[in-house]
């Protein structure tokens, strides 16, 4: 997921919304919603800053990697 949003933001400059990675990666919207959501909550209950920044404009929901986020996502390529 994260190699995906790293993609479509790299390749746009700005946040994507959150149909189009689940999309991609043929999943359900609202469960990838509620994976990114449980993910925060790790990362902040370890005191680690998140990964995935979620918002919502005119009722649609838009995601964007944080600085974190998008390190994580580059190491998971390289590996």
């Amino acid at each position: 997921m994260l190699k995906a949003l790293a993609q479509e933001q790299a390749r746009t400059g700005q946040a994507v919304p959150l149909v189009r990675i689940a999309k991609h990666l043929d999943a359900a919207a609202s469960s990838l919603l509620r994976e990114l959501t449980m993910l925060n909550l790790l990362l902040e209950q370890a005191q680690q800053p998140t990964w995935v920044q979620s918002h919502a404009v005119e009722g649609r929901w838009m995601l964007a990697l944080t600085a974190a986020g998008a390190a994580a996502a580059a190491q998971t390529s390289e590996a």
